[in-house]
This record gives C-alpha cells, sequence and structure tokens, in this order.
C-alpha cells in the first residue's frame, strides 16, 4: 500500500514489456532463446496486444475496458495474473517510467530484491569477453549493496575502535567479494559459450535470468540424453573450480605468507569453491546426475 501510493505520489508508472527475443502472435508466445512457443487463449491476445512498453497495467486496463464486458477491476486483476505468470516464466520483463531516470533506477534497482522479482537478458553474441562482461554486470548489481553495508558497517566500527585488524578484514572481505562474482560470472559464462558452440549459431541461444536470490543461465535441452549435455553443464563449475585449485596450490607452495598472498589465497579458494557444484546433491551435480540415469534407463549409450 505505501509503496503504491508512493509510486502514485512520484509519477512512477511500473510497464510491462517483452523482453527481446520474445514474440507474441495470435496463438502463441514466441521464444527464439529457448526455440519454444507457449499456447496463449483469443482473451490473453487481446490483452497482450496492449503491451507496448509505455502503458502501465491501469492504461492497459482502461484501453481494454471497452473491449470486454466486465469491469475494470476484474479486468485488472487478470492481466495483473497473467502478467505475472508470464513474468515467472521470464517471458515478461517490467521497467520503472517510460524514459530513463534517476528515480527510476533507484525502483529498479531495489525491485530485484523483491521476493518475485524476475529478469530476463538476452544477447545474441558468442563474444567470451562481451558475455562476461554483461554476467559480470548483472551480479555485481545483484549484490554490489551488501558488499557497501559492510564497508560501511566496517567503518564505522574503524570510527570508533581506531583498529587496523577491521581495515585488514574490510580489505579481505573486498578480496572475497571480487572473486565471488568473478566466479560466478565466469562458472555462468561458460555455461553460455559452451551450449551456444554446441548448437551453433542458428540453435536456440539461452539467455541469461536473475531473480531475488540467483544470476544464472537458463538454456534448452539440446537433444534428450546427449552427451553435450552434461559436456555443458560440468564446463561450468570445472573451469572456475580448476582455475581457483591452481591459484590455491600456487599460492601455498610459491608464495611467501604476506598480506598479499592471504589475499590472493582468499581469491582462489573462492573459484576453488565451484568444485562443490559437481558434487551429486548440488545444483549442477545434482542435473549430471539426472542425466546420466536417464541415459541408463532408456538413453542413448554412445
Amino acid at each position: 500500500m505505501i509503496i503504491r501510493m508512493l509510486k502514485a505520489l512520484v509519477g512512477i508508472k511500473k510497464i510491462p514489456y517483452f523482453p527481446e527475443h520474445v514474440k507474441l502472435d495470435r496463438k502463441h508466445i514466441s521464444d527464439r532463446d529457448l526455440d519454444a512457443d507457449f499456447p496463449i487463449n483469443p482473451t490473453a491476445y487481446q490483452m497482450l496486444k496492449e503491451v507496448d512498453g509505455k502503458k502501465d497495467e491501469l492504461e492497459i486496463a482502461g484501453d481494454l475496458a471497452g473491449v470486454f464486458r466486465v469491469s475494470e477491476e476484474v479486468l485488472l486483476k487478470d492481466l495483473h495474473q497473467l502478467l505475472t505468470g508470464l513474468n515467472r516464466n521470464y517471458l515478461i520483463n517490467w521497467k520503472y517510467g517510460e524514459r530513463p531516470s534517476f528515480l527510476g533506477f533507484l525502483y529498479q534497482f531495489f525491485g530485484q530484491y523483491h521476493i518475485r522479482y524476475k529478469e530476463r537478458f538476452s544477447s545474441d553474441s558468442d563474444s567470451f569477453l562481451f558475455l562476461y562482461m554483461k554476467f559480470l554486470h548483472v551480479i555485481s548489481k545483484k549484490i554490489i549493496v551488501f558488499w557497501l553495508v559492510f564497508l560501511m558497517l566496517s567503518l564505522s566500527a574503524y570510527i570508533f575502535v581506531p583498529d587496523g585488524s577491521i581495515i585488514s578484514i574490510a580489505v579481505y572481505f573486498s578480496v572475497i567479494y571480487f572473486g565471488l562474482i568473478t566466479g560466478t560470472a565466469l562458472h555462468e559464462v561458460v555455461h553460455g559459450i559452451a551450449h551456444r558452440k554446441f548448437v551453433g549459431k542458428n540453435g536456440p541461444q539461452g539467455f541469461l535470468a536473475a531473480d531475488m536470490m540467483s544470476v544464472k543461465f537458463i538454456r534448452p535441452v539440446i537433444s534428450p540424453y546427449d552427451k553435450k549435455s552434461i559436456w555443458i553443464t560440468t564446463l561450468g563449475p570445472l573451469i572456475p573450480g580448476a582455475l581457483g585449485i591452481a591459484g590455491v596450490l600456487f599460492t601455498i607452495f610459491f608464495l611467501q605468507e604476506n598480506a598479499v598472498s592471504v589475499g590472493m589465497l582468499l581469491f582462489f579458494s573462492t573459484y576453488a569453491l565451484h568444485m562443490m557444484y559437481l558434487l551429486p546433491f548440488m545444483g549442477d551435480g545434482k542435473s549430471i546426475m539426472k542425466q546420466l540415469m536417464i541415459r541408463g534407463i532408456g538413453g542413448k549409450s554412445s
């Protein structure tokens, strides 16, 4: 209620729009990134025709009032349920305001911490550097606020208790933070690059998706029980994990212990932790086990 009142007061509109590579047709919504069509009924089509990236839900419902013989309140409720369901499946994105503004940026930034937040980021590029920078931007935006809060708390603590160890902790935390965002970006971009190399430029490219707690690469199944899918899943955690283990071993055996080597050890340790994702009960490891089990039950064996 308070948020709605503030939006009304400052005139910020929450506007739905179709992400890049998502198109509306009369009988379905086409998702080029996944090479999939999602069927819709004529009522949904009439509603979604009004989604133009300029009108918010109230304006869309007002324009539809003459099309459907129902009250605007019922129409608004049905429209909200439709758009929310599509957003949950990354087929609708939200933006705040028709034009870029500082207030709209604030709404967009803090909106990513909403429990139902979903956002899709598409790209046709198969450049490792381009995709890595894009992943890094999305992931950094997601968790930078926690880093800033920690630094502010550290500064406050240092003002009251000017102890050098507080500064050291803040620096090491920043190193860990940098390792987390760069390692996670590498993990996901390897998934993306591996997938795109296997499917080729004419295949479904997948997309980057963010929710309240995570950022991940969403990709379609290449072919049921195909070895390519297992490699795509494995390489994501394997590459940063192997780099991390190599860095940890190098730091331990070839560097003298000092502040710099401790920082390097912490940094590479965040990369090495990605190996945990290959465990059978973790995300990628669980996916690999499922694929292997399905292959063993009824899939191809070669």
